[in-house]
C-alpha cells in the first residue's frame, strides 16, 4: 500500500506497518474514491498483472489504470468498455475473466466492494491453476479412463446437441454402433490385461479412421457409439466397413512375447430421422449391430428400411 495512502487517512496505526500487512496478502488490492481517483494499492497489485512498479500510482484516474490493463493482458475495447462502465455499480459483484499476461493465458477473479458514501475496494486474485485443475477434472470426467473414449454422459450430452445441430440446419446425422467379437472369450483365455489392450487399440483405430469431429463413446463393456455428423447411411456404411477391415487386420498385441492375437467387430448403422430422438436412433443401430452379429459376425449391417432422409445429402466421409 503506498505511503500517504489508505492507512494515514482512516486507521490510527502507523502507515508502514498496514503497508507492510497489505503487502502480504496475495491478492493484488486497490481502493478507488466515488471520483475515480486511486487511493490506494498494494505491490501484489503489479505482481498477479506483470507489471512495472511505476506503472500507475496513487492519485491517478482509475480509468487510466484500467486502460493500461486493457493494453497490457490483450483485452479488447468492447471488454474495457465493460470494465469501465462497471465502476459505478452500487451491488458488490465479482467474476472470473482470462487475461494473456506476457503471452501465457492466465485467469483472474475479481471481487468488487461498493463504499459507504461513493467509491469501492476491488481484489484481484490469480486463479489460472485452479482453472487448469478444473479443466482437467472436467476433461477426465467426459473421458472414460481405460479408452480413452467419451463417457457414456458427456457422449449423451453430445448427441443430444448434435441432433439439434442436425435439424436446425437440415444436414445428415449418422450413427454406429460397435460391438467387440467373442470379447468374452478374449478375456477368459487371455486374461483382462489383453481385453483392456483390445480395448484401448479399438478405440486408437477410430481415432485414426474417423474425421476429429466425429465422436467415439463408450456404452458399455465392449460396445461403443461413433456419431459423425454431416454424413448419410451410404458414407457411413463405407467408413463403417474401412474400420471393420482394419480392426480385422491390425494385431492386438499386449506386449508379451508370442501373445499377439486378433479381433473382430460387429457394427450396426443408422441415420437419424425427423421423429427421431437419440432413444430411437441408438436402437435401430444396437438392432442393426446385433442383425451383423446374426450374420456371423465381422460385417456391417445397416438399419432395416435404411431410406436417405429429406434432412440433407452431404455425405462427407
Amino acid at each position: 500500500m503506498s505511503k500517504g495512502g489508505l492507512a494515514t487517512n482512516l486507521f490510527s496505526h502507523p502507515a508502514d506497518i498496514l503497508d507492510l500487512i497489505l503487502d502480504i496478502i496475495p491478492q493484488g488490492i486497490v481502493m478507488v474514491d466515488n471520483t475515480y481517483r486511486t487511493l490506494a494499492f498494494n505491490r501484489p497489485m503489479f505482481d498477479i498483472f506483470c507489471l512495472p512498479p511505476d506503472t500507475f500510482h496513487v492519485g491517478m484516474d482509475f480509468r487510466d489504470v484500467l486502460r493500461i490493463w486493457a493494453r497490457h493482458t490483450g483485452q479488447d475495447a468492447k471488454m474495457l468498455q465493460r470494465a469501465i462502465r462497471e465502476l459505478d455499480m452500487p451491488e458488490p459483484f465479482s467474476f472470473e475473466f482470462p487475461q494473456d499476461i506476457l503471452g501465457e493465458p492466465r485467469w483472474c477473479l475479481l471481487t468488487h466492494t461498493p463504499l459507504p458514501g461513493g467509491g469501492f475496494v476491488r481484489t484481484f486474485t490469480d486463479i489460472t491453476e485452479h482453472k487448469r485443475l478444473e479443466q482437467e477434472l472436467d476433461r477426465l470426467s467426459r473421458m472414460d479412463s481405460l479408452t480413452g473414449a467419451m463417457t457414456r454422459r458427456a457422449f449423451d450430452q453430445r448427441f443430444a446437441e448434435e441432433i439439434e445441430r442436425a435439424r436446425r440446419f437440415d444436414h445428415p446425422l449418422t450413427l454406429l454402433v460397435a460391438d467387440l467379437d467373442h470379447f468374452k472369450r478374449v478375456n477368459d483365455t487371455r486374461g483382462h490385461h489383453a481385453g483392456d489392450v483390445a480395448l484401448r487399440g479399438f478405440v486408437s483405430v477410430c481415432r485414426e479412421e474417423f474425421r476429429k469431429y466425429d465422436l467415439v463413446g463408450r456404452l458399455g463393456g465392449e460396445e461403443f457409439a461413433l456419431l459423425l455428423p454431416d454424413t448419410g447411411i451410404d458414407a457411413a456404411r463405407v467408413a463403417a466397413e474401412r474400420l471393420r477391415e482394419t480392426v480385422a487386420r491390425c494385431p492386438v498385441d499386449p506386449c508379451a512375447p508370442g501373445q499377439a492375437f486378433h479381433i473382430t467387430v460387429s457394427i450396426g448403422v443408422a441415420q437419424l430421422r425427423a421423429t427421431d430422438d437419440a432413444g430411437k436412433l441408438i436402437q435401430r443401430a444396437d438392432q442393426a449391430m446385433y442383425a451383423a452379429k446374426a450374420a456371423g459376425r465381422n460385417s456391417v449391417r445397416c438399419e432395416e428400411g435404411a431410406v436417405r432422409e429429406p434432412c440433407g445429402d452431404a455425405e462427407s466421409q
